[in-house]
């Protein structure tokens, strides 16, 4: 064999290798960091919070006075979600960790019937999947085609429950928002944003009128996950872009995080 045919074969070689270890990398990112936290809920933080707190765990913060965050920050990840209230509904965007019962919360903020929605399907964000009137997910095509029975069930890459030793739960869908869609609630208009670059089929919900984008994991202080199954640097420039030009450059971002 020549030499250079022998070095045409080792560059192809290193290409397919560079090629394998660019798709499997993800993947095993997320099976060994993913694991490494410490204990699911600490104690109390110790600094100053906004809000008020819930059973010891839960820590609701006034946005405006229909709009109300809902704090986990004793949970490793710190998670919010937002409940966000019409005259006739209201929206629970994203459903908590689970770890804790996030309903009765819901329930004591308000009386009227509530849809939750989460900004991703996450472990850490569908924890209330199922547990209101009405539970929806955003309509990607590639999530519709696999609930035909109006049940959906989670693969592993798209849940991440490894990293709390979770199993992948299926959940019945009740309604499917598009993008572009304007949810109202009485009063109170809901624009549904695709935000792909966390994860593929990410979603926000942006208030025009409030000037209000809840944002999912898409931006929040701190490292942004765009190397696990699913996500994308590229997805997440082009949303960003996209961003800029629908927000009012006023508009206040309420990350899950």
């Amino acid at each position: 064999m020549s030499k250079t045919r022998l070095t045409a074969i080792l560059a192809l070689m290193a290409a397919v290798l560079a090629v394998v270890i660019a798709v499997i990398a993800p993947y095993v990112a997320a099976e060994i960091t993913l694991r490494q936290h410490g204990a699911l809920i600490g104690p109390k933080p110790n600094a100053p919070v906004r809000g008020q707190w819930v059973d010891d765990y839960f820590l609701v913060e006034t946005i405006d006075a229909t709009t109300f965050a809902i704090g986990e920050p004793r949970y490793y990840q710190g998670n919010y979600s937002y409940l966000i209230v019409g005259d006739e509904r209201a929206v629970l965007f994203d459903a908590g960790t689970g770890n804790r019962d996030i309903v009765p919360v819901v329930r004591s903020l308000t009386a009227l019937p509530v849809t939750v929605i989460p900004s991703h399907l996450h472990f850490d964000h569908i924890g209330a999947l199922g547990r209101f009137e009405l539970t929806a997910l955003p309509d990607f095509p590639a999530l519709r085609a696999r609930a035909g029975d109006g049940w959906l069930g989670l693969g592993r890459y798209e849940f991440l429950g490894l990293a709390d030793g979770l199993p992948a739960p299926r959940f019945a869908v009740d309604e499917w928002w598009s993008a572009g869609q304007v949810i109202d609630l009485g009063g109170r208009r809901l624009q549904v944003v695709p935000l792909p670059g966390h994860t593929p089929t990410s979603v926000g919900l942006y208030d025009a009128d409030r000037r209000l984008l809840f944002a999912g994991d898409f931006i929040y202080p701190g490292e942004l996950y765009a190397f696990l199954p699913g996500a994308s640097r590229a997805a997440y420039l082009a949303t960003t872009r996209r961003l800029l030009a629908l927000l009012d450059p006023a508009t206040r971002i309420y990350a899950a995080h």
